[in-house]
């Protein structure tokens, strides 16, 4: 009977470092076996959809997740980017809008585009309340900072040039953040970053701009900007 269980002891050590063996060659295969990939894509902020965060929606229509990527790097919805990644297949983190990957580089290419408004379309964007953190120039992309209740519908976000309703030469632009929440009630608190692509206002001879916010608790955020 001691035989038996001496016996029984090894197989079970012999089975345990067999099975860590196999983990092993396979973890190591899986990096062997990972290839670095290459594209350019367009970043998707899905806060407050699931498990969701930042996709990267891919030109050859791929969405990708980045589980792991340079620290020094901000995402905001509308960004063009290029990224170098690796796809992690084994990883599993509840978001079905993507594959997880871990990004090696990443560079930005342009940021979003803004949505030009006139008088046919003024109230075409809803003027739902937001809390701004910080908005600035940074080169010739406008970022700002946005948080917001919700969690139960999607919401949207857009900034807005709101072109003068008699034509002629506009000596500063004007512009609004306009906020969708799609009637949600629901609490939950969300924060999110955008840039836009001011450009095209130095092209025209625009020296400043003014950007205006409707704010939580009926406050109206106003400031003006130059543009070096």
């Amino acid at each position: 009977m001691h035989v038996i269980r001496e016996s029984q002891k090894a197989m079970k050590q012999v089975i345990l470092i067999l099975s860590l063996f196999l983990f092993i060659v396979s973890c190591n295969d899986e990096t062997i076996n990972s290839t670095t990939l290459s594209d350019t894509g367009v970043v998707l902020d899905y806060a407050g959809t699931g498990d969701c965060r930042i996709v990267i929606e891919l030109d050859n229509g791929l969405r990708i997740q980045p589980m792991y990527y340079p620290d020094s790097f901000v995402f905001a919805q509308g960004q063009r980017v290029l990224v170098d990644f690796t796809e992690l297949k084994s990883v599993n983190n509840g978001c079905d809008e993507g594959v997880p990957c871990e990004i090696s580089y990443i560079e930005e290419l342009s940021c979003a585009s803004y949505v030009d408004l006139y008088f046919e379309n003024y109230d075409s964007l809803a003027r739902d309340p937001v809390y701004l953190h910080e908005a600035y120039l940074d080169g010739d992309c406008l970022y700002f900072k946005v948080s917001y209740s919700g969690g139960c519908r999607e919401h949207t976000i857009d900034l807005a040039r709101m072109n003068p309703w008699t034509p002629g030469n506009e000596t500063i632009a004007s512009f609004e953040i306009r906020h969708n929440a799609n009637d949600d009630l629901c609490k939950a608190w969300f924060t999110r970053e955008f840039r836009y692509d001011l450009s095209d206002l130095k092209e025209e001879g625009i020296k400043q701009f003014v950007l205006t916010a409707k704010l939580v608790n009926d406050e109206v955020f106003t400031k003006i900007f130059d543009l070096n």
